[in-house]
């Protein structure tokens, strides 16, 4: 029942909120009636009757959209095609599914998929930690249209608060060792976050968002496209007050306060974004890709520790407790499509700037190409070679010893299909200029013993280096790449999945010593990452759309201790209800489990839920509301960091 605490004398918002949107619903029902002559209300019985049919059949459409989307047949990752040919575990959250669920984040979003838990240091555009299996954001590689998100210049991977949901295609993430494909920085999985293409015409997009805590989300986006060249352009804007990003640590007086007089946190966020191509025939493409975003959050001194602007920080001089925080991606790539073969060649950069600690400053580039030949009917091999360059300029104000690291790889994937049975293999050589080259390898098989349940196994192999900070840092002498290897088993189908994996990790990088003697150093010993993973969706009633998911999760460091902040247990669920074409309503909840802090502090579990309805005004247009943490739930991600309460969201949308 402890688990329940707090739930009795709130129901009233649930309540409250379903009352609403069913009289919203109730509204637009008494609308049309007003509306129709006596002729029409003669006829009231049958044509309710159709009308009731229609509504069913567009509830079911939408469902099977959504569902659809998820297969999607061609994806920018090199070998995610077709998913039913897919070996590896892979999940596609896709547009449609952002706008019914309102997701308020793209770690939001992944958070309801299985394998994928996070911890944030406060709220909005807070930094945050993704753990896909239980493995540190460094181990999973983030990109958004292919081009890399992973700071170089920073220890923590990818600043998945900083990319927002507008104008976002799908989302793809594939779980498991994928360095035979992707290299160092894959080691724990992939996160390929895909913006959306203009298709043909002139049109646009407007957003308007207000919320709780003096939140402002404002988009415009244009598009046009003809048979000759395709582009558009978004900008998106963010404010908001935020809260205060530390919170009392547990045990500590105030402890489960959120009215303490703590200075709050803001945080605003620009993002400028530009995609397009031109087809220089019908099978050659060029395409082009530009995001810009400038960020800035407030924060606090540590965990548990307020602090108000223009304090000095740890004798740094003047920071003012603020990040600005400066992303810009590029890429400029050619596909073509002659005979049996697909050409596609890309030149990526990634730039990285923090203002914090005197700043942090870093690029990688990437150059590749790929070849992938159709050699007989459901067989393929993707042959593919590039080259990748680290910089980073300075870290915490200085300039590093070795600044720069280079990296050429060559990779070779195969893919068959021979009526129920595929398999596929992975072999990847790199050769780096600042350790000893790498060989990885992943291979898989699938069978479908009915229709279309299938049973699946594969084993793949992993390996991440060490960055340039971590090579120069203190007195770190001789650093190797961490190695891992692990194997997955699946059986399912669309509806039902059920997956055990095991992965573990050799030469796990760590942080020892005291300063000025502090070093990075490998550790003896092998990590252990194993778990199940287990969900189901199904369509029920013609207008619902349930989904279950569930992990459990088991992460030992090489000593046998508990891994922190990865909750044993975590269940995410969602029911969406399709009324009609016009108005949808999405209900979710999640069940975070046991788990420790760094701290060893043992953190409290919690149930969170959040609500969301949508109501098309015409076919361009539509208003919606989202309430999170409905029922003002109290929790901690991280120790002594703040969490949002009951909060809530109106917006606007229109497309012309």
């Amino acid at each position: 029942m402890k688990l329940f605490r707090g739930f009795r004398g709130k129901y009233f918002s649930l309540a409250a909120i379903l009352a609403c949107s069913a009289g919203v619903s109730l509204e637009a029902q008494s609308i049309g009636l007003n509306a129709k002559d006596d002729n029409v209300s003669r006829n009231l019985a049958s044509e309710k009757e159709a009308e009731t049919e229609e509504k069913a059949l567009e509830a079911i459409q939408v469902i099977a959209d959504i569902e659809k989307k998820r297969t999607y047949e061609q994806s920018s990752l090199r070998t995610l095609k077709q998913k039913s040919n897919t070996i590896d575990s892979v999940e596609i959250i896709s547009g449609d599914e952002i706008e019914v669920k309102g997701f308020g984040s793209v770690i939001e979003a992944l958070n309801s998929i299985t394998g994928i838990s996070y911890s944030a240091n406060g709220g909005y555009g807070q930094s945050s930690s993704l753990y896909l299996r239980g493995f540190d954001a460094k181990h999973t590689l983030v990109l958004i249209d292919g081009v890399r998100v992973n700071d170089v210049s920073g220890l923590s991977g990818a600043q998945l608060e900083l990319v927002d949901l507008y104008n976002i295609e799908r989302i793809e993430v594939v779980k498991g060792a994928q360095s035979g494909v992707w290299g160092s920085d894959a080691s724990g999985g992939v996160i390929n976050i895909i913006t959306k293409t203009k298709k043909q015409g002139f049109d646009g997009d407007i957003l308007l968002e207000l919320g709780s805590n003096v939140w402002y989300k404002t988009a415009v986006s244009l598009g046009y496209a003809n048979e000759a060249l395709d582009v558009s352009f978004s900008l998106l804007s963010i404010k908001t007050d935020g809260i205060s990003a530390a919170a009392p640590k547990k045990g500590d007086s105030g402890y489960a306060n959120r009215d303490l007089d703590w200075e709050k946190d803001g945080f605003s966020n620009l993002i400028l974004h530009l995609k397009g191509g031109v087809n220089i025939s019908g099978n050659d493409r060029l395409e082009f890709f530009i995001r810009n975003g400038k960020a800035e959050n407030h924060f606090d001194d540590s965990a548990g520790k307020d602090a108000k602007d223009y304090d000095d920080l740890y004798g740094y001089g003047e920071s003012k407790y603020f990040n600005t925080i400066r992303t810009s991606l590029y890429s400029l790539g050619y596909e073509g499509a002659h005979g049996k073969h697909k050409i596609d060649a890309r030149v990526n950069q990634s730039s990285f700037k923090r203002s914090f600690y005197n700043g942090y400053i870093g690029k990688t580039y990437e150059a590749y190409m790929s070849d992938e030949w159709s050699y007989a009917d459901d067989s393929s091999v993707l042959v593919g070679f590039g080259y990748l360059r680290d910089e980073v300029e300075r870290v915490a104000g200085e300039k590093l010893p070795n600044d720069t690291q280079d990296s050429r790889y060559i990779f070779a994937v195969n893919s068959n299909r021979f009526g129920d049975f595929a398999a596929s293999q992975s072999l990847r050589f790199d050769a780096r200029d600042t350790f000893e080259d790498k060989l990885t390898f992943k291979i898989g098989a699938k069978y479908y013993l009915y229709k279309d349940f299938f049973v699946s196994a594969s084993y793949k192999t992993g390996f991440l280096a060490p960055n340039l900070y971590q090579q120069s840092y203190g007195a770190t002498d001789t650093l190797r790449a961490e190695e891992s290897s692990g194997y997955e088993i699946s059986a399912g189908n669309g509806d039902f999945t059920l997956t055990y994996f095991e992965q573990k990790i050799k030469n796990a990088i760590d942080y020892g010593g005291a300063w000025p003697a502090d070093y990075y150093y490998n550790l003896a010993g092998k990590s252990s990452y194993k778990g199940v993973e287990a969900s189901v969706r199904q369509s029920f009633l013609e207008s619902f759309l349930g989904e279950l998911a569930y992990t459990y999760l088991d992460v030992e460091d090489t000593l046998g201790n508990k891994i922190a902040r990865r909750p044993r247990n975590k269940f995410t669920g969602s029911l969406s209800w399709f009324i009609n074409n016009s108005l949808y309503m999405n209900l979710r909840g999640s069940y975070i489990g046991s788990r420790y802090d760094a701290n060893s502090i043992q953190m409290e579990r919690y149930f969170l839920f959040d609500y969301g309805v949508n109501y098309d005004l015409d076919k361009d247009a539509f208003i919606y509301l989202k309430a999170h943490n409905i029922f003002d739930k109290y929790y901690q991600e991280a120790d002594g960091y703040g969490t949002l309460g009951r909060s809530f969201y109106i917006g606007f949308r229109k497309s012309f």
